[in-house]
């Protein structure tokens, strides 16, 4: 038993002085943690938070530009004279942006002897693409007002309007007249829709548009109002070929020279003509309603901007 007592004793005070040891030396207690598992330590605080992304640029245009004028934002890019003019944003994209919807001021533009060639109520697969044969064998751009849902039918034609440089305006989406005029929101429900269509297939769409009929006697105050705050630049006519009737191609280059002797439009001559279904006479006149212009020595121009009011 007291040899049991001393055994008991000398064995406490063997682990007194091992516990002294380990407590009095890092050496001892770097040994022993080398064996018990890591915790990682905490980042050290950072005072700079972290630089948000950048946003996209909106100085962008399409893959498929032309020689145009694209409205993009950019304060450096200036309206182009005399080239067709798109928006990269629709109605709906500047107003959730909160970017501008009022159209650039721009001064008009009269030269001497000025002629626009517009056609209406297109694109349709026969007349469209022959009367832009034509255009191209005489070196002319022209403008075209299109509609929505001809536009969904016939998109590659379209894009052949815009890839041959000429300019392309909103002429509403199904031009009937007693659902387009029921009120200003029905009317510019279809802009707006024609202009997302569009948009869908050329990655642009357009600022210009045309009232289908015109705007004598549709438009009020409110429309006129609604036009300007939502950025459209409406494009009317002063000299019309008479081809809405079944005259023929001979009888529409008369109608023509007949009205081209007020000499008052010369400076800004703005030809109304169809390419929809119907206008093959209008097809067999453009030969020589081009060669009336160009052998009167007349500056052919598209629709933009500078286009001044017909009257």
């Amino acid at each position: 038993m007291q040899h049991t007592s001393k055994f008991f004793q000398t064995m406490c005070a063997l682990s007194v002085i091992c516990l002294t040891l380990l407590v009095s030396s890092p050496l001892a207690l770097l040994a022993f943690s080398d064996s018990a598992p890591s915790i990682p330590a905490s980042d050290p605080p950072n005072d700079q938070e972290e630089p948000e992304p950048e946003p996209e640029s909106k100085y962008t245009i399409p893959n498929n530009a032309i020689d145009a004028y694209y409205m993009n934002e950019n304060p450096d890019n200036s309206p182009i004279p005399s080239k067709p003019v798109y928006d990269v944003f629709t109605v709906e994209e500047r107003q959730a942006q909160g970017l501008v919807l009022e159209v650039p001021k721009v001064s008009p533009y009269y030269g001497q002897k000025v002629v626009y060639l517009t056609f209406d109520d297109g694109p349709e697969p026969e007349n469209t693409p022959a009367i832009l044969a034509i255009l191209k064998n005489q070196g002319i751009k022209a403008t075209f007002f299109v509609v929505g849902n001809q536009v969904e039918k016939y998109p590659t034609i379209l894009r052949q309007i815009y890839q041959d440089g000429h300019a392309i305006g909103n002429h509403s989406y199904n031009h009937v007249y007693r659902e387009l005029y029921q009120s200003t929101n029905s009317y510019f429900s279809q802009l707006r829709h024609t202009d997302e269509i569009i948009k869908n297939i050329l990655g642009v769409r357009p600022r210009i548009s045309r009232a289908p009929g015109g705007s004598t006697g549709s438009f009020t105050k409110e429309y006129w109002a609604t036009l300007k705050n939502l950025g459209y630049t409406e494009v009317g006519w002063n000299i019309s070929s008479g081809d809405a009737s079944s005259a023929k191609a001979g009888q529409l280059v008369n109608n023509i020279a007949a009205q081209m002797d007020n000499k008052n439009l010369w400076s800004h001559a703005t030809l109304l003509m169809h390419d929809g279904r119907g206008h093959a006479e209008t097809v067999k006149a453009l030969p020589a309603i081009i060669k009336f212009y160009k052998d009167r020595q007349f500056e052919f121009r598209v629709v933009n901007f500078e286009t001044p009011s017909p009257w």
